[in-house]
């Protein structure tokens, strides 16, 4: 699981590390890959709150510290339902062709985990942060899934070959 991928150093390319000038290749191991996705996500998700709290008046958040924390934990919580979606999509679809039923768990798991993020943002920082109601929370989480999409296909055309 410690996979490594070559990446190949662009002249133009500013680095931080000024010894990495002149190397031909650098080796970007499976963690820091994992580490720079979530640290995107998070700050991706961080904006995203932050835009929630200008512009919808039923989300308060009390400081940008508190949104930073919360947009690491509503990160965490959407990656967990999303992996327990894929579990419950293979179960229903892949395993068994029992297509309502999976259907229908995987729409309850939507509409319930939104309820259970409400719930944990709620128990973990009180009067601190406020997503406001479930249409709130809703469209607080399409936002940050669309802006992590948006990242993401700006990051893969990006590294596409010319």
């Amino acid at each position: 699981m410690n996979e490594t991928t070559k990446v190949a150093i662009d002249d133009r390319s500013p680095r931080v590390l000024a010894s990495l000038r002149g190397a031909e290749l650098v080796t970007v191991t499976r963690r820091q890959q994992i580490f720079a996705g979530a640290a995107l996500n998070v700050l991706t998700n961080v904006v995203v709150l932050n835009l929630f709290v200008e512009f919808v008046d039923e989300v308060v958040i009390d400081s940008f510290w508190i949104s930073v924390l919360t947009a690491v934990l509503l990160t965490t919580m959407i990656g967990i339902l999303a992996r327990f979606e894929q579990r419950i999509h293979h179960y229903f679809f892949d395993k068994h062709s029992w297509r309502l039923a999976g259907v229908v768990t995987i729409w309850l798991v939507l509409f319930g985990g939104k309820l259970v993020m409400l719930e944990v943002v709620d128990i973990v920082f009180g009067d601190h942060v406020s997503l406001g109601h479930l249409l709130e929370v809703i469209l607080i989480v399409v936002a940050m899934m669309v802006a992590g999409q948006l990242m993401q296909t700006i990051y893969d055309r990006l590294g596409a070959n010319e």
